[in-house]
C-alpha cells in the first residue's frame, strides 16, 4: 500500500473519532440531563457579585414555598412529564405570566427573587415550570430551547383554558429561556401572549456552544462541533443551528418584546441581544444594564429592572397596580 493511502486512512480515521467520539464528547458535556437546583457549571463566568444573586434567589426561592404553591405537571407532546409550580394572584386577576428558566437552573432559583413583585406589586398569576431535564421535570437531552419552546406554549395553552378565555399572558425567559421564548415569538403564539420579555438570551444555540467551547473551554475543533450536532440532531430530531435559531428566525416574531442585557455579560454577549433586538421588526425596548454580567441585570439594577417591566406590562398587557 502507497504511503499516501496510509496517511489518508490515518487522518480519515482521525477525523472520525473527533467526529463522533468528540462530537458525542462535547454533546454528552453541554446538553445532557442537568437535575440541579441552580446554576453551578464551570462554563459559567465568575462574577463577583454571585452571592448577592444567591442570597437573593434563597430567599425568592424561600418566599415561594412560604406562599404554598400548587405542584402542576404537564404532559409534553413527546411524552416527557413536566413539573411546576403555580401561584394564583392575590386577587382576581386576568393576568398571567409564564417564566422561563436558563440552562443549568430551575424555575423557583431563576426567578424567586422576581416573584414577589410579579405577585405582590403587579397581581398577576405566576406559572413556574421546570424545563425538560432540569429542576423536576424528566427528560435526557436539553433542547437549547429548539424544544423548549414548544413546552412553555403548552404550559401557557394549558393555563388559559383553566382561568379562562380572557386571560392575557406574558413570557418571560432568561438566558436560555430568553431564546425559549423568543422561539416562542417567532412560531405563531396564540393571541392570548401579548407580549414577551427576553433578558440575556442568545442567537443561536450552536453558535453558543462553540463560543463557550473556544472562549472557556479552550476548545477550538471545528469536527467536534460538527459531531455535536450530528448526535444532536439523531437524540432530539431537531438541528442545533436552524432549530435552536431565535436570531436566524427573528423576523418571523409577531410580539412586542423587552430585550433586557448586561453590558458585561461575558458568557452570553451583549453583542448577542443587540443582535437580536436590532433584527426585530416589531415594538421593542432595550434595557442595557451597565457592569451587569450573565442573568445579573435584575440584581445589579432591580429598580430600573422593574420599572421597566412594569412599564411594558402596562403597554400590553393593560392597567397593573401602581408602585
Amino acid at each position: 500500500m502507497a504511503w499516501y493511502w496510509i496517511v489518508l486512512i490515518v487522518l480519515l480515521s482521525l477525523f472520525a473519532l473527533v467526529y463522533f467520539a468528540g462530537g458525542y464528547a462535547g454533546f454528552r458535556g453541554s446538553l445532557r440531563r442537568r437535575k440541579k437546583k441552580g446554576a453551578s457549571s464551570r462554563m459559567q463566568t465568575p462574577d463577583p457579585n454571585l452571592q448577592l444573586r444567591h442570597d437573593m434567589e434563597a430567599a425568592g426561592r424561600a418566599w415561594l414555598l412560604e406562599q404554598n404553591p400548587e405542584e402542576v405537571e404537564l404532559k409534553a407532546f413527546d411524552g416527557l412529564t413536566l413539573r411546576g409550580y403555580f401561584l394564583p394572584a392575590a386577587r382576581p386577576s386576568d393576568k398571567l405570566v409564564v417564566f422561563a428558566h436558563g440552562y443549568s437552573y430551575n424555575g423557583p432559583d431563576q426567578f424567586g427573587a422576581q416573584l414577589p413583585f410579579y405577585h405582590d406589586e403587579l397581581n398577576y398569576n405566576i406559572l413556574l415550570p421546570d424545563q425538560r431535564t432540569h429542576g423536576r421535570s424528566d427528560g435526557d437531552w436539553i433542547g437549547f430551547a429548539a424544544l423548549e419552546w414548544r413546552d412553555i406554549l403548552d404550559w401557557a395553552d394549558m393555563f388559559v383554558q383553566r382561568l379562562g378565555p380572557d386571560t392575557k399572558v406574558v413570557l418571560h425567559g432568561i438566558s436560555m429561556g430568553g431564546a425559549t421564548v423568543m422561539n416562542c415569538n417567532a412560531h405563531n403564539p396564540p393571541d392570548y401572549i401579548k407580549c414577551i420579555v427576553e433578558d440575556c438570551g442568545y442567537t443561536n444555540g450552536y453558535e453558543m456552544i462553540a463560543l463557550v467551547a473556544k472562549r472557556d473551554l479552550h476548545i477550538n475543533v471545528p469536527p467536534m462541533l460538527w459531531g455535536t450536532r450530528f448526535w444532536f440532531r439523531l437524540f432530539t430530531g431537531k438541528s442545533l443551528k436552524k432549530d435552536a435559531d431565535p436570531y436566524g428566525n427573528i423576523s418571523k416574531c409577531k410580539l412586542p418584546t423587552l430585550f433586557i442585557h448586561g453590558a458585561a455579560d461575558r458568557f452570553v454577549p451583549a453583542e448577542m441581544g443587540q443582535r437580536c433586538y436590532d433584527a426585530a421588526a416589531v415594538p421593542k425596548e432595550l434595557l442595557l444594564v451597565e457592569g451587569a454580567g450573565h442573568s445579573m441585570a435584575y440584581f445589579m439594577a432591580k429598580a430600573a429592572y422593574e420599572e421597566k417591566v412594569r412599564a411594558w406590562l402596562e403597554r400590553w398587557m393593560g392597567e397593573t397596580v401602581a408602585a
